[in-house]
C-alpha cells in the first residue's frame, strides 16, 4: 500500500444549473452532457449552459484549515479536482459531504449525510486523475489515503450484537470487506474466533473497486451460553474479543485481520439483537429495553418504537426507563436516516416486529406503536397500513407526509404520464390511509414551540381525526421545541393512555373497514386479504360483515380485483364448514376458505381458481417491488467495452448507494456466472439490455417489453433512438414471489441516463414500467416518453394502463 494521504485542498466548483428533489424526475446540465457522452473537464472561468437558458461559471475554490469546501456551490452543485497520485498501489478514497463522486468516470456513491462510513476502495495508477463530486448539504472534503492492502476489512460501519448471558443461539455479525484492487474476488470467507471457538463464513463475490457488508457467523463460547440468567448476582465479564481473519477459500495465508469487542449483557439489560433480513440476507440490529418484571402467566406487551432522522436504534431504546412485563423494540429503518420508515424502512419495521414477537412470546393483543419525529410521521405510516397489528399508537413530533411537511411538489397530474408517476407514490399518502385507524387507539404529542417539525403538522392531524375518531388525546407541551429529553418519547401520560387499549380478539372482529392502495404493501386487515386490484396503486376499500348466526359474509368493495378471507376462526369446530361468501346477503355462493373470490360479470362474488402469474401481495409491483426476496444484481457482459463497463459500473453504484442508505449487502454477479437455479425465489435485477445481458433470454423471454441497442419496446409499442432507458418489472416464471427488474437503456446515453435515478429514495416511485429520454436531464417530465402499469396477468391486454408522449 502507499504510504502518505493526498489530500484536495483546491477544486473547481459550479453551483446547481437543475432541479434535484425528492422526484422520479430531474433535470441536471452537467448529467446531461455527460450522458451524451459531450463533458470534458472544466478549467476556470469555463461556463456551464441549461436549454433554458440559465448558466453556472466554473470557480477555483480552497479548503479551509480542517480541509472542508464550503458555500453555495457545496449545496446540491458540482465539484472538480485533478489529483497527483505518487505511487501505484491500492488507495481509498474518504470524502464527506456529496452524493457521489466519479473517479476518472466511473460513478461511486458519496456521504451526503457525512457519516464517515464510505471510504471508497479504488487501484490507482500513479499520476493524473480526475475526481468529479455532486455536492450535497454545502460542505465538502475529500481525501485520497492508502488502503491497508489490496483486500481487506473496512472497520468502519459493523453492525454487532450484544452478547447476552445464558444464551447459546449463533450470532451474527455485518462488518465491511473492501476489494481496492483491479480484479474481481471469488472464494473469499471469513473465520471468527470467539473464546477459542472458530466458524467459518463464505463471502459472495466481491466486485473490483468495492465494497461489501458481509455477514458473519459467530458461536458463542460454553462458557458464555451456561453463565447463569439473569437473576444471577455473580459478576461475569462485560465484553467478549472476536478475531477475524481474511482469507482465500483453501488458502493458509491471511490477507488481514479485524479485532472486535462485544459488549456482555444480561438479558434484562438494555441491548442489541442482530437478525438476517429477508430482504436482501444482510445482517441487522434492533435495540431492546426488557421489563422490569415478568407476570407469570401473562404475555409480556410490546412497544414497537421508531427512531427519528440521525438517531440510532440503540440510541432510541435506552432513552426508555423499563416498563412492567413489555419489551420496548426499536428497529433501524435500515439507517439512522434510511427511508423515513417507508420503502424499506417499512419492511424493517415488520421484520423487527415478527422476530420481537417470536422471541418474547409477546401478547399479540397489547402491542403497540410509537416514533418520535421522523419516527412519529412512521407511526402514522405504519400504523394506517397495518391497524390491525397495533391496540394503539402515540406519535411525537410527526409530520404526515413528504407534502405537507417537506413541500414536495406534485408531479403535473393533467400530463397523462405524470398522472401515473404520481400514483406511484399513492402509498406515501398518509391521509388516504387515516380511515384504517378508525378503530386504533391514537395519543397525539407535539412540542408547541417546535421549530423543526412544525406544530401546525400535529394540528393538522388532530383536525382530521375530529372528523371520524372517537378515541384519540391530544396534548402540546406548551414552550417545548422538538427535543425535550426522553420524556418528549417517554411520556407518562402517552403509556398510560397506550395501556388502556386492547386489540379485540380475533374472533370478535365481525366487521373489517381496509384501505389499501397497494396490496404488496398492505393486503390484509383481520381476516380480509386484498388479493389484487383492478387499477393497481390507486386506493382500494373493502368493506366486509361477517354474521355467525346466519353463516354469511357480505362484502362491498372498490377497486378491489380478488380478496379472499381466512376464516378459520370463526369455525366452530375442526372439520365444519367455512361461513358462506356472498354479495350483500344475496345470491350466496359457497366458496373455501382462503380459495381468492372475483367477481364476475353480474357483480357477484364467486371462487376461482387463479393462475400462479397474477399480481399478489407477494409480487404486486410496481417497480421498486422487484428489490426484495434476497436481491441479487446480475450487469451484462456481452456488449462492447463500453457497454459492458456501464453495466458493471452501474451495478456497483447500486449495491454502493443500497449500502450506504439500507445498510444492505448484494450479491453482483456477471451474466456469465448467474444460474437461476442456483437462487431460486431471490429478486433479480438485469443491467443491461437483450443484446448485452445474458440472462434476458432466460428471465424475460415471455416479457411484454424488450430493449435492443436501438429500440424500447412496451407491448405493441416500439421507440427507436441510442438515448431511450427503460425500467420494469416482471415476474420471475420459475418463482411464485420474485420478480425480475431491468435497468437498461439503448445505445450509452440510454444506459447512462438511469445512472442516477433515485429509486432508492423514499416518496419516490416508478410504474409497472418507464421508458426515459436522456431530454429528461434537460427538460424534466416532457423526457418521459412513457409509462403504464400491466394489467393483472402482467401483460398489456386489457386492464393494463399505458400512456406514451
Amino acid at each position: 500500500a502507499p504510504s502518505e494521504p493526498v489530500p484536495v485542498r483546491e477544486l473547481l466548483a459550479i453551483e446547481r444549473l437543475g432541479v434535484h428533489t425528492r422526484s422520479a424526475i430531474h433535470t441536471d446540465a452537467l448529467e446531461a452532457l455527460m450522458a451524451s457522452d459531450t463533458w470534458a473537464a472544466p478549467k476556470e472561468g469555463d461556463v456551464l449552459h441549461s436549454t433554458t437558458g440559465e448558466e453556472r461559471t466554473w470557480r477555483t475554490f480552497r479548503s479551509n484549515e480542517d480541509g472542508w469546501f464550503e458555500g453555495p456551490p457545496f449545496r446540491g452543485g458540482w465539484a472538480f479536482a485533478m489529483l497527483d497520485v505518487p505511487e501505484t498501489g491500492a488507495w481509498q478514497l474518504d470524502a464527506r459531504g456529496h452524493a457521489l463522486v466519479l473517479v476518472d468516470g466511473e460513478p461511486h456513491i458519496g456521504d451526503h449525510y457525512s457519516l464517515g462510513i464510505t471510504r471508497i476502495p479504488l487501484a490507482l495508477e500513479a499520476g493524473r486523475h480526475e475526481l468529479l463530486f455532486r455536492c450535497g448539504r454545502g460542505r465538502l472534503k475529500a481525501t485520497l489515503e492508502p488502503a491497508p492492502g489490496g483486500i481487506y476489512f473496512e472497520e468502519k460501519d459493523a453492525t454487532l450484537p450484544d452478547v447476552l448471558i445464558g444464551e447459546s443461539q449463533e450470532l451474527w455479525l455485518g462488518v465491511q470487506v473492501a476489494n481496492a484492487t483491479g480484479e474481481r474476488h471469488h472464494g473469499l470467507e471469513v473465520a471468527a474466533t470467539v473464546g477459542g471457538q472458530r466458524t467459518i463464513s463464505a463471502l459472495a463475490p466481491l466486485g473490483a473497486s468495492s465494497m461489501s457488508k458481509a455477514a458473519v457467523r459467530i458461536a458463542l463460547p460454553s462458557a458464555i451460553a451456561a453463565a447463569g440468567d439473569a437473576d444471577s448476582e455473580a459478576e461475569g465479564p462485560t465484553e467478549l474479543a472476536v478475531r477475524l481473519e481474511l482469507s482465500e477459500r483453501g488458502s493458509d495465508a491471511v490477507l488481514h485481520t479485524l479485532d472486535l469487542t462485544l459488549r456482555v449483557r444480561r438479558s434484562d439489560q438494555t441491548h442489541v439483537r442482530t437478525f438476517r433480513s429477508a430482504i436482501d440476507r444482510s445482517v441487522q440490529y434492533f435495540g431492546v429495553t426488557p421489563p422490569t418484571q415478568r407476570i407469570a402467566g401473562t404475555p409480556p406487551a410490546l412497544y414497537l418504537t421508531l427512531h427519528g432522522a440521525s438517531v440510532e436504534a440503540r440510541r432510541q431504546a435506552s432513552s426508555y426507563k423499563p416498563k412492567p412485563n413489555a419489551f420496548i423494540v426499536a428497529p433501524t429503518n435500515r439507517r439512522p436516516y434510511g427511508f423515513d420508515w417507508e420503502d424499506w424502512g417499512r419492511l424493517d419495521a415488520l421484520e423487527v416486529l415478527a422476530e420481537a414477537e417470536r422471541l418474547f412470546g409477546t401478547d399479540p393483543r397489547r402491542t403497540y406503536l410509537t416514533g418520535h419525529s421522523m419516527g412519529g410521521h412512521g407511526t402514522w405510516q405504519i400504523g394506517a397500513h397495518f391497524s390491525d397489528r397495533f391496540a394503539a399508537i402515540a406519535p411525537s413530533a410527526s409530520w404526515r407526509d413528504f407534502w405537507s411537511y417537506t413541500g414536495l411538489a406534485e408531479i403535473p397530474s393533467e400530463d397523462p404520464i405524470g398522472k401515473l408517476l404520481a400514483r406511484a407514490v399513492n402509498a406515501s399518502r398518509t391521509r388516504e390511509l387515516l380511515p384504517n385507524l378508525a378503530d386504533t387507539g391514537i395519543y397525539i404529542l407535539h412540542g408547541d414551540a417546535d421549530n423543526n417539525v412544525p406544530v401546525s403538522q400535529a394540528r393538522l392531524m388532530r383536525a382530521t381525526l375530529a372528523e371520524f375518531h372517537s378515541n384519540f388525546s391530544y396534548y402540546e407541551r406548551r414552550g417545548a421545541g422538538h427535543w425535550w429529553g426522553d420524556q418528549c418519547m417517554d411520556w407518562p401520560p402517552l403509556f398510560a393512555f397506550l395501556n388502556d387499549n386492547r386489540l379485540p380478539a380475533p374472533a370478535e372482529v365481525l366487521e373489517v373497514d381496509f384501505r389499501t392502495v397497494n396490496p404488496g404493501f398492505s393486503a390484509r386487515c383481520h381476516w380480509v386479504i386484498v388479493e389484487s386490484q383492478d387499477s393497481p396503486m390507486l386506493p382500494t376499500h373493502v368493506a366486509a360483515r361477517l354474521d355467525p348466526k346466519e353463516r354469511t359474509v357480505t362484502l362491498e368493495g372498490e377497486n378491489l380485483g380478488r380478496v379472499s378471507f381466512d376464516l378459520d376462526r370463526f369455525l366452530v369446530q375442526e372439520g365444519s364448514d367455512p361461513p358462506v361468501l356472498g354479495t350483500g346477503g344475496i345470491d350466496l355462493v359457497r366458496g373455501d376458505n382462503r380459495t381468492p373470490l372475483t367477481r364476475g360479470d353480474d357483480r357477484l362474488w364467486r371462487s376461482q381458481t387463479v393462475p400462479e402469474k397474477r399480481r399478489s401481495p407477494e409480487r404486486n409491483g410496481p417497480f421498486k417491488d422487484a428489490f426484495r426476496h434476497g436481491m441479487i444484481f446480475v450487469y451484462g457482459t456481452g456488449g462492447d467495452a463500453h457497454e459492458n463497463a456501464w453495466a458493471r459500473s452501474k451495478a456497483r453504484l447500486d449495491h454502493e448507494t443500497w449500502r450506504y442508505r439500507g445498510n444492505g449487502a448484494v450479491t453482483v454477479l456477471p451474466d456469465t456466472e448467474f444460474v437461476p437455479a442456483e437462487y431460486p425465489d431471490r429478486g433479480v435485477i438485469l443491467y443491461g439490455n437483450a443484446d448485452t445481458n445474458g440472462a434476458w433470454d432466460e428471465l424475460l423471454s415471455s416479457a411484454p417489453f424488450e430493449v435492443r441497442r436501438d429500440f424500447v419496446r412496451v407491448g405493441e409499442r416500439r421507440a427507436e433512438g441510442g438515448g431511450l432507458a427503460l425500467l420494469a418489472l416482471y415476474p420471475r416464471e420459475d418463482s411464485s414471489k420474485a420478480c425480475v427488474a431491468v435497468v437498461a437503456g439503448t445505445g450509452l446515453p440510454g444506459c447512462h441516463t438511469t445512472d442516477y435515478l433515485n429509486y432508492f429514495v423514499s416518496g419516490v416511485g416508478y410504474p409497472d414500467w418507464t421508458v426515459i429520454g436522456t431530454e429528461m436531464l434537460d427538460r424534466g417530465l416532457e423526457g418521459i416518453l412513457g409509462a403504464g402499469y400491466f394489467a393483472d396477468d402482467w401483460s398489456t391486454g386489457p386492464g393494463s394502463e399505458a400512456a406514451w408522449r
